[in-house]
């Protein structure tokens, strides 16, 4: 019973850890795109500047940080509003592309 419930335990840990956050991301305008992969990569797009930089990203519940700099803590903040919606900042919001 013992090892049962542990397990149980362990596989819903690794469930909410594992497999990460996953998909592209662009914003209402089509002027910037973010792919997440779920090893915490993120990559954030401007097809219309066509720029591309590699980033990293955490996920506290329904919450997205986007660390902009190795340097610092600047970072863009994202809300999941639902599984195919993101909300950004100043009302910004990113829907599934793919």
């Amino acid at each position: 019973m013992r090892t049962g419930t542990t397990m149980a335990l362990l596989a819903l840990l690794l469930s909410a850890c594992g497999g990460g956050f996953r998909g592209t991301f662009e914003d209402e305008l089509g002027m910037s795109a973010l792919t997440f992969h779920p090893d915490g990569r993120v990559v954030m797009s401007s097809p219309v500047a066509g720029v591309e930089r590699e980033l990293t990203y955490e996920i506290d519940g329904d919450r997205i940080r986007v660390r902009l700099s190795r340097d610092n803590d600047a970072a863009l903040l994202l809300t999941r509003v639902d599984d195919d919606t993101l909300s950004g900042p100043v009302g910004t919001r990113y829907r599934r592309k793919d």
